[in-house]
């Protein structure tokens, strides 16, 4: 009989993929090594936000691609030593510390997709000893392997009991608020992120239950529909791509049915105030005629200029002030900026305000030293620290 379950939860717990980037940052500084395994929906992230946690810790990175790979890649070639006994000559593809560094993470990647033979091996990295052919694995490096579970949408072969009793294991579950904070940072097209805060429930769409095969807006779908957007609206003087290219870039990423709704939503954006005319103190602050869907796509787009603004005009050998840190034209844009999104909130609508304030102190760097520590700043827009105050103090320190 074989071991491998199929059970959809696999008794696992479901958490945030923040949660998940949290527990394995621990184990490191635990200096703790035991296996971590994650599996979650295709396309959530979970292979980049690992790297992108290593980038932050400044610690190693490997990846293994396991449904690419033969057993024989894993354990290196088969040759006779010296002694007329089968030997391994290890692959150039596991961690080694003179080019990884002391410390890092191991990614077992689609570990639930490889063949039996590649799982096997795999779990040779996972035992005791680390080991796999000739080659062990650098004390403190940390394997985290991923994967899909039975029913995420994503190939699963199977996976076996002892594996599961070798790893801390953990189902991740996508999440809007991490996944926005990233897409700021990485300049996610602001009619993508604007329509996900609209639509949270259009980040990842996926039927366990259809028998066929079909396009799914996911993380990853999404992004890469942002990364055709900011592409063509940079051939487009007007900043605005045709209704016939919108249908087709967002059909062929996030499937027919998603691609609908968003290009009604992208095409609102011929309605929007100018963002210019914000950012320069010149748009009218009486918006309560404004479509709701506009607004989204106003707020994303302000956020979106705010941390291109912070990021370009912070001054070369700035003090600790605000003011020593940014131009003031600079400064005055995103005081500007800020004040119209208040003006969301006077205006029958503090959720959105309140949304925007949380993006912009949580996804946005230096916004949150500007707004506490600028006198210039606050004398032009003097009603942020009271909002956030009354609001759950939306910009804390940090």
């Amino acid at each position: 009989m074989s071991s491998s379950i199929y059970s959809g939860s696999l008794n696992m717990k479901l958490v945030k993929i923040s949660d998940f980037l949290k527990f394995i940052q621990d184990q490191i500084r635990f200096k703790i090594y035991k296996p971590v395994l994650g599996l979650g929906k295709s396309g959530i992230g979970k292979t980049e936000s690992v790297k992108e946690l290593t980038e932050e810790m400044g610690i190693g990175f490997r990846e293994l691609r396991l449904v690419t790979l033969t057993e024989t890649d894993m354990l290196g070639i088969p040759m006779i030593n010296e002694h007329k006994r089968t030997d391994w000559a290890s692959n150039n593809l596991l961690p080694l510390v003179e080019r990884d560094g002391e410390t890092g993470i191991l990614v077992l990647d689609e570990i639930t997709s490889a063949s039996d033979t590649v799982r096997a091996a795999a779990y040779q990295l996972l035992d005791s000893k680390r080991s796999l052919g000739n080659y062990t694995l650098p004390p403190k490096w940390l394997v985290v392997a991923l994967g899909n579970g039975p029913e995420d949408g994503g190939v699963f072969k199977g996976m076996e009991v002892a594996f599961l009793n070798r790893c801390a294991g953990m189902r991740i579950d996508y999440d809007l608020g991490v996944w926005k904070k990233w897409a700021v940072g990485k300049g996610v097209h602001p009619a993508v992120i604007g329509f996900l805060s609209f639509t949270p429930d259009a980040l990842h769409v996926y039927d366990p239950n259809s028998e066929e095969a079909q396009i799914i807006p996911s993380p990853r779908s999404w992004t890469a529909l942002s990364d055709l957007l900011n592409s063509a609206e940079r051939e487009y003087s007007d900043k605005l791509i045709p209704k016939d290219s919108i249908d087709i870039y967002a059909a062929v990423n996030v499937g027919r049915e998603m691609a609908a709704k968003f290009g009604a939503f992208y095409n609102y954006s011929k309605e929007t105030v100018s963002i210019s005319d914000i950012l320069d103190g010149k748009a009218s602050t009486s918006i309560r005629n404004i479509p709701l869907e506009v607004r989204h796509l106003i707020i994303q787009g302000l956020v979106k200029e705010i941390a291109q603004i912070l990021k370009m005009g912070r001054l070369p050998g700035s003090g600790i002030g605000a003011r020593d840190l940014f131009a003031k034209g600079g400064v005055d844009r995103v005081a500007n900026a800020t004040t119209w999104i208040l003006a969301v909130g006077s205006n029958g609508m503090l959720d959105m305000a309140i949304m925007a304030m949380t993006d912009l102190g949580a996804n946005v760097k230096d916004y949150v030293d500007l707004a506490l520590m600028d006198s210039y700043f606050a004398t032009k827009c003097p009603k942020l620290m009271d909002f956030c105050e009354k609001n759950g103090k939306l910009l804390a320190p940090k």
